[in-house]
């Protein structure tokens, strides 16, 4: 597959794992760069999605002490850490 192939809307969806309606929204608020034709038809290289993907992405936290990850579950103001979770 070429770098800068042009996918249909359909397509770059299904690519992105989303619904086209969901792609078509992003598209409308110009958060994803289009190629539109003078016809209307409308289409989005996947260079852009691969870039849209990487700019989307979150980094894990890299830990650098070994088992002292404590869980977050439960922690605000009202739950302190000596309080017994709900969780279950």
């Amino acid at each position: 597959m070429a770098k800068d192939e042009l996918l249909s809307v359909p397509d770059a969806a299904q690519y992105l794992g989303i619904r086209p309606w969901t792609l078509r929204h992003w598209i409308s608020d110009r958060k994803i760069e289009i190629v539109k034709y003078g016809n209307g038809a409308v289409r989005v290289k996947r260079s852009v999605l691969e870039r849209f993907v990487a700019a989307s992405t979150i980094k894990a936290r890299v830990s650098h002490e070994r088992g002292t990850a404590k869980s977050r579950l439960l922690e605000g103001p009202s739950v302190g850490p000596d309080d017994e979770s709900l969780a279950r």
